[in-house]
């Protein structure tokens, strides 16, 4: 017979103890899963948008968004757009304007329209394939790749202001528990 092991479990407002053999271990261990996938957040007690967590991430979201896109027209006379394309590039270096779409998160008339602007200002260069006109690939240029250190300079500070009131080890859980969430979505 399997050694019991105590297990503290909060009940309501008292504590209870649960005895569990490795039987009961193993359960828990295949079933774990699926049962946080059902418990939310808040239980049944969503009073509010504020307790609903996509709403609260979603918010979240969209105010880091807002914020970095009015630095970057601010700073650079870069939009979203034109900024994620170029990160993309340069991490990619020559790539065509549909394989950017899975790279950026944005659909392919905005990867196209950010890509003809950055042309237009001589951020990137576009070559045309001779065998089929209709595929561009795009590869930064110097100046890209100069205003893309520049901007990773004021993204680095925008990071800073927002995550001011956390310390190291939350930073790094906030990355994992947003990388968690990420893959599950």
């Amino acid at each position: 017979m399997s050694k019991p092991v105590a297990w503290p479990v909060r009940v309501v407002s008292y504590e209870a103890i649960l005895v569990l053999t490795s039987s009961d271990r193993d359960f828990m261990a295949r079933h774990k899963t699926q049962a946080a996938n059902q418990i939310p957040l808040f239980g049944a007690e969503v009073e509010s948008s504020e307790n609903y967590l996509p709403f609260r991430v979603l918010h979240a979201a969209r105010l880091v968004e807002r914020r970095i896109a009015r630095a970057l027209t601010a700073e650079f006379d870069l939009s979203l757009a034109e900024w994620i394309v170029l990160s993309a590039l340069l991490d990619a270096d020559q790539v065509s304007v549909r394989d950017l779409v899975p790279l950026t998160g944005l659909d392919t008339v905005a990867v196209s329209r950010a890509a003809t602007r950055l042309s237009d200002k001589r951020f990137v260069r576009k070559i045309v394939n001779k065998h089929d006109k209709r595929l561009v690939v795009l590869s930064p240029s110097k100046a890209g790749r100069a205003l893309a250190g520049e901007v990773d300079r004021k993204m680095l500070d925008l990071e800073t202001a927002f995550l001011k009131g956390l310390g190291v080890q939350e930073r790094v859980r906030l990355g994992q528990l947003l990388g968690a969430v990420i893959d599950s979505a």
